[in-house]
């Protein structure tokens, strides 16, 4: 596949919506930049255990499901949130 984009406003890109599809790029996906002589590499960004598997991504649906599922307080809940947004669960 291949597109010829301009930049928009404030040097923005936007990337097409059947690169997006094919690599299953939305908005809670982390993208890694990689400059390779002249070139931008964009990929998918993947985090790894230290086994070297994937770690999975959540949506903020997904969480927000699996904390009602569990009956955690609110207290909890909050607190449980700001550590997987932190990266630290």
């Amino acid at each position: 596949m291949k597109k010829i984009i301009r930049l928009l406003s404030r040097r923005r890109i936007t990337i097409p919506s059947e690169f997006r599809q094919k690599l299953g790029i939305n908005e809670d996906t982390l993208l890694n930049l990689e400059l390779k002589g002249n070139k931008i590499e964009i990929t998918p960004f993947t985090l790894y255990d230290k086994r070297g598997k994937d770690i999975r991504n959540y949506t903020n649906k997904e969480i927000a499901e699996f904390l009602h599922e569990d009956k955690i307080d609110q207290k909890t809940a909050d607190i449980v949130r700001e550590l997987l947004a932190e990266g630290k669960l």
